[in-house]
């Protein structure tokens, strides 16, 4: 089984004002993983996550808040965030997520 789906066919969903994904991969294709581009400018949010979850910074500088340790990445760098992990993301970036298991909309 496999499912092509290019940047253009993906489901645009607007976040907040200043963040939109393009899902490109969700359960509906397969329950277990999926995968979008998350675009943001001047961003701040308090998370705590629900799934494994792969950021991959395409470009900007996407700043991660783990118990007050602030990490900065940047074009090219990555961070996996296990299930269950509170942290705080901000900055402005392009990053591509992965979700295991599988975001749906």
């Amino acid at each position: 089984m496999f499912k092509i789906v290019k940047k253009n066919n993906g489901e645009i969903r607007k976040i907040a004002i200043n963040k939109t994904a393009i899902n490109l991969i969700t359960k509906e294709i397969t329950p277990t993983v999926s995968l979008a581009i998350i675009n943001a400018t001047s961003y701040q949010e308090i998370e705590t996550t629900l799934y494994n979850r792969v950021y991959f910074v395409i470009k900007g500088t996407l700043v991660l808040t783990f118990d007050n340790n602030k990490n900065e990445l940047i074009e090219g760098d990555s961070c996996f965030i296990a299930k269950g992990t509170t942290y705080t993301m901000s900055g402005t970036f392009e990053t591509l997520v992965i979700n295991q298991p599988a975001f749906g909309v």
